[in-house]
């Protein structure tokens, strides 16, 4: 664990110390690249974590999905778990847990039969394996694991200084499908 918390605590830094510029350049990239994947054009449902501080920035995701006619879900925590819950606009989140934006919860993610979704997570640090470091509540790890399946794919969006060449792992955490960052795609 304390590898983790060592890992977790370098790469954060790494990613603060991105210039705003640096940071709203790679995420251009960011979105760019996971707009173009089989994944996310196939999807109905785009169920993405809202940016926060110096994360890959998704707003300009959400609105590009509100915009094609996507349902798109925010999560929203939940005593010690999450759920995700529809949004209409940004405009529709308002500031919850640790000060990050939430939706209202109002209409939440049900898993249908034959909808194809995507999950955009957010996370600490990553490996070329897909193994994910998050930042320590467990919300990813517990929502994925919790009997979904289905038409669900999950990509991680992250700068290309999160990635390690390994990092420490439990078998309970969750690998996302792929990693996206400015630089590559990683499956």
């Amino acid at each position: 664990m304390d590898k983790k918390k060592e890992i977790r605590r370098e790469a954060l830094k790494r990613r603060d110390c991105l210039t705003k510029e640096q940071r709203r350049a790679g995420s251009g990239k960011i979105v760019k690249k996971i707009t173009g994947l089989s994944c996310y054009q196939k999807a109905d449902a785009l169920l993405t974590y809202v940016s926060f501080r110096s994360e890959v920035d998704t707003f300009s995701l959400i609105r590009r999905a509100l915009a094609e006619g996507k349902a798109v879900f925010t999560p929203k925590v939940l005593g010690r778990d999450m759920a995700f819950f529809r949004i209409f606009s940004v405009d529709d989140l308002r500031e919850g847990y640790r000060g990050i934006l939430e939706p209202e919860p109002t209409t939440p993610y049900i898993d249908q039969n034959g909808q194809n979704s995507l999950i955009c997570m957010p996370g600490a640090a990553f490996d070329r394996k897909r193994h994910r470091i998050g930042y320590g509540g467990g919300f990813y790890d517990r929502y994925l694991s919790n009997g979904r399946a289905g038409n669900i794919t999950t990509a991680a969006l992250a700068f290309d200084c999160q990635i390690f060449e390994g990092i420490p792992w439990e078998t309970y955490d969750i690998c996302p499908s792929c990693i996206v960052t400015e630089k590559e795609i990683i499956l």
